[in-house]
């Protein structure tokens, strides 16, 4: 289950080392982001670690004072007004400060969540304006998924580490003041222990990220393989072929690939943080045995040599803290880089676009010259297509498996941008903006519909969601699409849940969902009405109502009709015949029997399939 060489180049590149501009411009955008979600909070959360700063360094002065009142020149003088003064002020100051502490904690633990939200809230906008033809690219979902999972993890972990780092940096500074005023020679030398512990910090996070860069297509793999395990619309597959065991060897070699790559990281990580935290220590171990010896040659008081001495180890576990924050951190702030360059980028385009009115409606669509390749593909999927589209017209696109048919659908409907040509709606070039603008005339119902786990009548009104839940608009389009009998059938009604997977839940046949689909676009009440198989689900009764029914359904509208039965776009004002990604033959139905030819050959071969099914069927009767 190892990658194939050269098909992931991009998702197993190398990962060197951040430059230190980019890293203080990552966390500066961290930080950005961090302001921008939670000002509030995060002013807040600021103050306490000033408050934590102060009294950091107070508590190192006071003990101080103490020992100093206590152990006067002539030897211990014992509990004086003054010792017990400077004790009240040391427990107030402590128990203010675990107080702090503990509040400090809460209010990041609130600024975290309100980061997640607006990073995930970004990715979501950007894949929903994203172009279409984007998700046929894999390097694509390799940046999204990290983008993903960056976006529901770090922005807490980020959170954390500024707000952290900068509560862990005030209180290490405070108490390194108290320890600087009674030597500076001492507080250098501690701040001096940090730097072992974040060059180790500095390797450890380099590794990790490296790690998680190369197992994002591996990932993406096992979380597909997991999908179909426990996925309802696979589950009835799975077990028909007893699947189970080769889905579960596949998920477990995937695992495998993780945890080998898991354990050669956690040493790197280990022997980093082994050396860092020993060369740490034996600084911090040098400082108390400069201290006992200035304290013993008397360069010390033995007041200020206790306070030291309390200095050093408080001033150790903050440095300690500070360094667990700035893993943290540095950590989030490495994974931040595939946060930003996804987003960041796509918001500033999208910013940048145009903004255009919808069209009221058109009159004509032309397409010269068409073509369109996806994303990696060796060939185009269309070829120089040239397509005239009149305002009330029936139009259907015909043509065997992998002609280019819904391509092309989705093409006119200004989902897909071609690669060459242009596409024109009344003249108007379709560019990004006007493409997007132009999608509010347009309704589809596409074969692969989305089964939307919402009740009835939500499925039906978003077809268009700013129109609202308008009860008699929706009942209007589930009765042309013939769902109104079997949605007033369900316990709630339009109210009732569908999907079995949330609590109440109602579940529908294929050809139900496929209704509600219709219903949807039906809702839209578009000028150009694109159905995509329209009737993939539906028995063979319905099917024969539903394409009878179409010119009347759609009265006033333009149709784009894709079918694979011929039988069923007969009555088209127009039928374009397409093969390889070319449109090889046009016109009406009787027009294009009398060319004889690509069309009328799948026609009647069609035609003589349903004619032997009816004698087969007729010979069984008698």
């Amino acid at each position: 289950m190892t990658p194939v060489p050269g098909l992931l180049d991009e998702v197993n590149a190398p990962v060197g080392a951040i430059s230190v501009r980019r890293q203080v411009s990552l966390a500066a955008a961290g930080l950005r982001l961090v302001w921008q979600s939670a000002r509030g909070e995060f002013v807040k959360v600021v103050l306490c670690a000033l408050a934590l700063g102060v009294g950091g360094g107070l508590q190192v002065l006071l003990t101080s004072r103490i020992v100093g009142a206590m152990v006067g020149p002539a030897g211990p003088v014992g509990f004086g007004a003054d010792v017990v003064a400077f004790l009240l002020a040391l427990v107030v100051i402590t128990a203010a400060i675990r107080f702090v502490s503990t509040m400090q904690g809460e209010r990041e633990r609130l600024v975290g969540e309100l980061v997640a939200r607006t990073s995930q809230a970004r990715i979501m906008e950007v894949a929903a304006r994203t172009r279409l033809e984007t998700f046929e690219s894999s390097s694509f979902y390799d940046r999204l998924q990290r983008a993903t999972v960056t976006a529901e993890i770090r922005p807490v972990q980020l959170a954390s580490g500024i707000l952290g780092g900068i509560s862990a940096l005030t209180a290490a500074v405070g108490v390194a003041v108290g320890l600087i005023l009674i030597n500076p020679l001492l507080g250098a030398l501690v701040l001096l222990s940090a730097v072992p512990l974040w060059i180790a910090i500095s390797r450890a996070n380099r590794a990790l990220y490296a790690f998680n860069y190369r197992m994002t297509h591996t990932d993406r793999a096992r979380a597909y393989v997991t999908e179909l395990m426990v996925d309802k619309e696979s589950a009835a597959e799975v077990r028909a072929f007893n699947l189970t065991r080769f889905l579960r060897d596949r998920f477990d070699a995937y695992y495998d690939i993780r945890l080998r790559e898991v354990r050669r990281v956690m040493r790197r990580r280990v022997r980093a943080s082994l050396v860092g935290g020993a060369a740490s220590a034996a600084v911090i171990a040098a400082v108390v045995v400069l201290t006992g010896a200035l304290a013993q040659r008397g360069a010390m008081s033995v007041a200020d040599a206790g306070a030291a001495f309390v200095a050093v180890a408080l001033l150790s576990q903050r440095l300690g803290t500070l360094a667990d924050q700035a893993l943290r951190l540095h950590e989030s702030t490495l994974f931040l880089e595939d946060l930003v360059t996804f987003v960041e980028p796509q918001r500033a385009r999208l910013a940048r676009l145009p903004v255009a009115s919808p069209p009221g409606g058109f009159d004509r669509i032309e397409l010269r010259g068409v073509r369109f390749r996806y994303p990696n593909a060796e060939r185009d999927a269309l070829v120089d297509v040239n397509l005239t589209i009149d305002r009330g017209e029936v139009v259907a696109l015909v043509g065997e498996n992998g002609s280019g048919k819904t391509t092309l659908a989705k093409v006119i409907a200004g989902l897909y941008r071609p690669t060459g040509g242009t596409i024109t709606w009344d003249s108007v070039d379709l560019t990004d903006a006007t493409a997007a603008a132009s999608r509010e005339c347009v309704a589809l119902a596409m074969q692969d519909y989305v089964r939307y786990r919402f009740t009835a009548g939500e499925n039906i009104a978003l077809g268009r969601p700013d129109a609202g839940a308008d009860a008699a608009r929706i009942r209007r389009a589930a009765a042309l699409a013939r769902a109104d009998a079997f949605i007033e059938a369900l316990p709630d009604g339009y109210d009732t849940q569908l999907g079995t997977q949330f609590l109440g839940g109602w579940e529908l046949s294929g050809g139900q969902w496929q209704r509600l689909a219709l219903a949807r676009a039906f809702f839209r009440e578009a000028a150009l009405v694109i159905l995509d198989e329209p009737s993939a689900s539906l028995d063979a009764r319905a099917e024969r109502i539903l394409f009878d029914d179409i010119r009347s359904l759609c009265a006033g509208r333009t149709v784009v009709l894709i079918s694979h039965r011929f039988a069923n776009v007969r009555s088209a004002d127009r039928i374009h015949v397409l093969a390889g990604g070319r449109i090889i033959e046009s016109g009406t139905h009787d027009e294009l029997m009398r060319l004889d030819g690509h069309y009328a050959e799948l026609f009647s071969l069609q035609a003589a399939g349903y004619q032997e099914s009816d004698r087969w069927n007729s010979l069984q009767r008698r």
